[in-house]
């Protein structure tokens, strides 16, 4: 059996992410979230699972949310080892709000036209015990999206998503794609990613992995063929580059090397 598993913003979907600084009280228009958080080790980033309509209904400040609501939350993304329960501790005196967050919410949903909200999330600075960024995330399929998935899902191929984004948004996804759910995988961080292309190669697969960041790359380089996709235009450690098999700028070159694989 093969299988193929991609990562979802940057990946399949053209990420556009709106970010409330609240450290210097600004809003900033960047994709490259991971980039963000790598810039200090200290950094993680926790996905909120509630969807955004969800999330509107609350008011107060996120420490609070976070305290109350520990099912509803998740680390998706983090370089040190780090429990819930260990965010929930560090951020008692963090003020940020409600309020802050929507500002980078409503400023996305206003101004840009994305075909799936993918969720909120939060930067926090494990060192210093405080939320540094707020934002929301949506984005549109990329041009070669369908077209890819389309392939794929007449071949002999299984399509799996592995990714940090909240359970919702990839949902919606998975139906328009018509990729099998129990195939979705949500918020899983580099070790999660990891362990899904392990457990699929462990069954006897030969498992391909498209990805497009840090985040990705345990799983690029367990996988058999290990892809990743510049599309999205973000700066990437050469680390990551040496990593892949294949370092492609449109998700519709994985046709090609699937072909070239099986001997087309």
């Amino acid at each position: 059996m093969k299988s193929i598993v991609f990562d979802n913003a940057g990946t399949i979907l053209k990420r556009i992410t709106v970010l409330n600084d609240v450290v210097h009280n600004k809003l900033i228009y960047e994709t490259n979230t991971i980039g963000i958080a790598n810039q200090k080790k200290s950094r993680i980033i926790v996905v909120l699972q509630e969807s955004v309509n969800e999330l509107s209904r609350h008011t107060g400040t996120l420490y609070d949310y976070l305290k109350d609501n520990m099912e509803y939350f998740e680390i998706s993304y983090s370089q040190i080892n780090i429990l819930k329960s260990d965010v929930v501790d560090v951020l008692a005196n963090d003020s940020t709000s409600f309020h802050d967050l929507f500002l980078a919410t409503n400023t996305l949903i206003e101004n840009y036209d994305v075909e799936i909200i993918s969720g909120c999330a939060l930067i926090v600075d494990m060192d210093n015990g405080m939320i540094e960024y707020v934002y929301t995330a949506g984005g549109v399929f990329f041009e070669d999206t369908r077209r890819v998935m389309n392939f794929i899902n007449n071949s002999p191929l299984s399509i799996y998503i592995a990714s940090g984004d909240n359970k919702e948004s990839l949902s919606k996804i998975a139906s328009i794609l018509k990729i099998p759910k129990s195939n979705v995988y949500s918020t899983l961080n580099r070790e999660g990613k990891y362990n899904l292309v392990n457990t699929l190669q462990r069954r006897g697969d030969y498992v391909y992995m498209v990805g497009n960041h840090t985040n990705d790359q345990l799983a690029i380089e367990a996988a058999n063929t290990g892809i990743l996709t510049l599309e999205q235009g973000e700066n990437v450690p050469e680390i990551l580059k040496d990593s892949a098999d294949h370092i492609i700028y449109s998700i519709g070159d994985v046709i090609s090397i699937i072909k070239k694989n099986r001997g087309d």
